[in-house]
């Protein structure tokens, strides 16, 4: 009677397991059915109707303005989801503010892996903070859509999860080198430049278009006195100045040149140019040549400006259309058409299978190729002048 007692508890046993696993068999199989559950559990930041997407960028800090970036990308997001999204899926963006410093940036993209789980990265800001968090994504193959830089490491050093879309500095710099020497005709040539990776990458670009700086001056992002670099630049008869510098120090230059009465030509980086530039810096900042890769957003008859003029109020309402909106709303642009070229499931392989055979992209600021070899951003950039309180094209070109 204990024997049978027991036969008759084994079969129980073996029953309910059995009944178990059909059971999680069946549940596994309901997830797949139901358009991706299944696939969330493998690939973190798609759901069954979301993809979850992070970014890292200053909110507040003296770079706090490229964090209007991030109303591009939203505004470009909701844009799609208008449209039908991706495969059924809505797209949401995780944005933290890292205060332009590499430390917090590295430590917030944990965050974003860890415990927003996002599927991709899309428009990092910053030459340091891009450096620090691909130490966090590249070991994960998390991809990184449109870092906000064209610094030299970042751009010449081939990362499959790494895909760039602003053009390199060494691009920007040897186009206002170029336009310096050959177009301006500039005798002396001065050249003001931040002492780290973003301002040597555009200083490399500058001599790269063969010029030979009269007089060249680094400078450390922190310095908030100029007064002494204005003197040596006037004192050499420098007739331009090239300016590779930061929003914040540029305008301090800027002053100290007009402080001196000192009038040259001034040449600088897109990176330099904010519009708070016309009234912070009010003699010297109007007149100014500047890279640009994103076109005047006065000129309503681009269709890539107008979608984007008329996007961002309609779903980003009271927030600017500024520049750097226009940044995150191209990084956008192409994040989604890497999305909706993937064929078959969504995870991290296939998109960046799909992004390394985007060709001939055409977004906001410019044309986007890449190949399984290549993730080179935007190849073509132009002259743009500071000009009744905006960014203007330049007359005659």
């Amino acid at each position: 009677m204990g024997g049978s007692s027991t036969r008759g508890s084994a079969r129980r046993t073996t029953s309910f397991v059995a009944a178990v696993v059909v059971g999680m068999g069946l549940l596994l199989a309901t997830w797949d059915s139901n358009g991706g559950s299944a696939s969330a559990a493998v690939t973190p930041g798609v759901a069954s109707t979301t993809i979850t997407f992070g970014q890292t960028v200053p909110k507040s800090g003296p770079a706090a303005l490229y964090g209007q970036s991030t109303y591009g990308v939203d505004a470009y997001f909701r844009y799609t989801n208008a449209h039908g999204g991706v495969q059924g899926r809505t797209l949401r963006l995780v944005s933290l503010d890292d205060k332009y410093q590499p430390a917090v940036s590295v430590q917030l993209t944990r965050d974003l892996l860890d415990k927003y789980h996002v599927f991709a990265e899309v428009a990092v800001n910053g030459s340091a903070p891009t450096e620090g968090v691909l130490t966090v994504l590249t070991p994960a193959n998390v991809p990184l859509i449109g870092p906000q830089t064209g610094a030299t490491p970042i751009q010449a050093v081939f990362r499959k999860n790494l895909y760039n879309v602003w053009p390199s500095y060494v691009t920007e710099g040897k186009l206002l080198g170029s336009y310096a020497r050959e177009t301006l005709h500039l005798k002396k040539i001065g050249v003001l430049y931040q002492n780290d990776d973003f301002g040597k990458s555009l200083y490399d670009g500058v001599k790269d278009a063969g010029v030979t700086a009269t007089v060249a001056i680094s400078y450390d992002p922190s310095q908030v006195d100029f007064g002494a670099q204005a003197e040596k630049f006037k004192s050499a008869g420098c007739d331009g100045v090239i300016i590779l510098a930061i929003p914040g120090p540029t305008i301090s230059f800027l002053n100290a040149m007009a402080a001196i009465d000192y009038k040259p030509v001034r040449l600088m980086s897109q990176v330099s140019a904010i519009p708070q530039s016309f009234s912070a810096a009010k003699s010297e900042f109007p007149g100014s040549y500047i890279g640009a890769f994103i076109p005047p957003l006065t000129e309503t008859g681009n269709p890539q400006v107008k979608l984007f003029l008329d996007s961002m109020p309609k779903h980003e309402p009271g927030k600017p259309a500024s520049v750097f909106a226009a940044w995150g709303w191209t990084e956008a642009q192409v994040a989604v058409a890497g999305l909706k070229a993937i064929k078959g499931p969504i995870t991290r392989d296939s998109y960046e299978a799909a992004l390394n055979h985007l060709t001939g992209l055409q977004t906001l600021g410019g044309e986007v190729s890449y190949t399984p070899t290549s993730h080179a951003g935007i190849q073509k950039m132009f002259m743009v002048i500071a000009k009744h309180g905006r960014l203007a094209p330049v007359p005659g070109e």
